[in-house]
């Protein structure tokens, strides 16, 4: 049995899966008749559950990212300040 061409779905449409999936208790009849794997239930349900926590925590998905680069230049100037005194150090001990 080969597998089966891959269907892009729209979040909406992930969105009702993982819904119906949920109301009805039978996980594996709901991804059967919607012919998904089980695993991809489970990960478009894992990815909704963290999108609603974040959404009820008051945070954005575009204010998180924000947090992130704002981490990621803190980081990046703090490697390029070790790198600076890396190199003055070596130049006092003369390598």
């Amino acid at each position: 049995m080969g597998r089966k061409p891959r269907v892009d779905r729209s979040p909406e449409e992930k969105w009702q899966i993982v819904q119906e999936g949920i109301k009805s208790g039978n996980v594996s009849e709901t991804c059967r008749r919607h012919g998904i794997a089980a695993n991809l239930f489970y990960r478009w349900k894992d990815e909704a559950e963290q999108g609603a926590k974040a959404a009820l925590g008051g945070r954005s998905a575009a204010a998180a990212e924000t947090e992130k680069d704002h981490r990621i230049r803190q980081l990046e100037r703090t490697l390029g300040r070790k790198s600076l005194e890396i190199e003055i150090l070596k130049n006092v001990v003369g390598e």
